[in-house]
């Protein structure tokens, strides 16, 4: 069976490595990859020709830190039915496709059952690189029971979430991520501090796991050729998962400068979440989130604005993530962008959602690259985002054509 053919002509180019569009390129893809791109016609008369008529062509968005499998802003899930929790996911794919993002981590709670009905194509959805359950600690920030809860309703030691799994020592978390890998995960997710939106109720860490346990996490996830991501935000946690081989930390909002350029010397890279913490300060009216709980988020974000700053200074690569739980939350996932206009430029913040993304999941040269071998993952967006990066926060209006692994999702241009 013959591939099909489509030729973008007449396309300013986002390509990595340039701050400014490239003019007036065609692109050439063939079945689910590009085949060429070219400033000189290509000739391929069974092409069907798609004239971008001098938009933007640039590469699919990657979201770093996603969380599908929400239908609240609570993670604490685990007494909605299972269908209930699909069903969400299933939104959430289909929205994230087409606010541009043709490929996701999930940091927790998505697993192969989703992750084989994207695959058999009975839901439309990004390319999902899945953590199946996050690692965490008894009392750990997975760990959502209350004082009063031990059990869940089935009488088994739980999280009382689909996104965790409670392992503690070192056997116990090497097996939890033997487990999760076998179940087909792309990575695996620990957690290695507290959180800021849900504290515990009894003493808050500066870090959770040994480094034993971390480094047998990271052993695991070596062994099947992948890494580990780790939610962390203070600076004694990142040290030890820095030392641990922990390729991914999220979130390192309370980091010294010290540890930012730690970061850089172990090659790890930075993703930074701010719309989530906005999020919950602009919701916490009504999921009546305490006032000391939204003075931290908010001592949060500035303190990881710094953060920002000192990876730039000492150039550790910076990934793009939401952290976004539940379908309203969803809706703010472009608007990472706009918490990131002060901090850097276009391109940077272009650039982390594609190119460094793609880098950071092991696939550099295949996602988040417009190049020949690269996956026709593809969008067509109205205006340059390269000098004015709020046309990414219009995606209904300015991405006229979405496509993922070569299949068209949306074309408005004829």
């Amino acid at each position: 069976m013959a591939l099909s053919r489509i030729l973008f002509a007449n396309a300013n180019l986002v390509l990595d490595g340039f701050d400014e569009l490239q003019p007036s390129f065609n692109v050439l893809v063939e079945g689910n990859c590009i085949h060429s791109i070219s400033p000189a016609p290509i000739d391929c008369p069974d092409a069907k020709v798609i004239d971008v008529g001098a938009r933007t062509l640039m590469p699919g968005l990657i979201d770093a830190h996603a969380h599908i499998t929400g239908l609240s802003l609570s993670p604490k899930n685990i007494s909605y039915p299972t269908p209930n929790i699909t069903l969400a996911a299933t939104d959430y794919l289909a929205h994230s496709l087409m606010d541009g993002f043709t490929s996701i981590r999930e940091a927790g709670g998505a697993d192969y059952s989703i992750a084989r009905l994207l695959a058999q194509g009975e839901i439309v959805g990004p390319r999902l690189f899945y953590s199946g359950r996050a690692l965490t600690q008894t009392g750990g920030g997975a760990d959502f029971r209350t004082p009063f809860e031990s059990t869940d309703p089935c009488g088994h030691v739980s999280p009382f979430s689909v996104m965790s799994v409670i392992a503690d020592g070192v056997d116990e978390v090497r097996r939890a991520a033997r487990e999760e890998l076998r179940r087909g995960a792309s990575q695996i997710k620990l957690f290695a501090s507290g959180g800021v939106v849900f504290p515990s109720e009894a003493h808050a860490t500066l870090y959770e796991y040994s480094e034993a346990e971390l480094s047998a996490a990271v052993e695991e996830a070596a062994a099947r050729s992948t890494y580990v991501m780790a939610h962390v935000y203070t600076d004694a946690g990142i040290r030890r998962c820095l030392r641990a081989g922990v390729r991914s930390i999220e979130h390192a909002n309370f980091a010294a400068e010290e540890t930012v350029a730690m970061m850089a010397e172990y090659g790890a890279f930075l993703d930074p979440t701010f719309i989530s913490l906005a999020q919950r300060i602009e919701t916490a009216g009504e999921t009546q989130l305490s006032p000391s709980i939204v003075s931290n988020l908010e001592r949060t974000i500035a303190s990881g604005h710094q953060v920002y700053g000192w990876a730039k200074k000492h150039n550790v690569p910076i990934a793009f993530g939401t952290d976004l739980w539940g379908p309203e939350a969803r809706k703010s996932q472009v608007r990472e962008f706009e918490m990131r206009m002060e901090l850097d430029c276009p391109a940077n913040i272009i650039r982390s959602a594609t190119a460094t993304n793609a880098e950071l999941l092991m696939q550099k040269g295949k996602l988040g690259t417009i190049a020949a071998d690269a996956y026709a993952d593809l969008l067509v967006v109205e205006g340059n985002p390269l000098a004015d990066l709020r046309v990414m926060l219009d995606p209904k209006n300015n991405f006229k054509l979405i496509m993922k692994d070569g299949v068209i999702y949306k074309n408005e241009l004829g």
